[in-house]
C-alpha cells in the first residue's frame, strides 16, 4: 500500500517495531545522531519515537558486525 507507519501522529511504543523494518541502517542512524545532539543523556522519551538500536537489532533489521552494534555510545534498553 506503500506509505509510512506515522504521519500526524508520534511513533510511541505500537508502531516502534515497523520503524526497523520501513527505514534501513543507515536512516536509524541518521534518526539516532540527531535525537543524541538534542538529547544527549537520552532523557526525553527512553525507548519512544525512535527505535533503539538493541530493539531493531532483536527484530531482525539491523546489521551487528562482530557482534558490535553502531554507535556504541548510545545507551540500550
Amino acid at each position: 500500500m506503500g506509505g509510512t507507519v506515522t504521519g500526524e501522529h508520534g511513533v510511541g511504543m505500537e508502531k516502534i517495531n515497523e520503524m526497523c523494518v520501513q527505514f534501513r541502517t543507515a536512516e536509524l542512524n541518521q534518526f539516532h545522531a540527531v535525537k543524541h545532539a538534542f538529547d544527549p543523556r537520552g532523557l526525553l522519551n527512553p525507548g519512544k519515537a525512535v527505535p533503539t538500536l538493541a530493539r531493531c537489532a532483536e527484530f531482525g533489521a539491523m546489521h551487528v558486525h562482530n557482534g558490535e552494534l553502531p554507535h556504541p555510545e548510545l545507551e540500550r534498553f
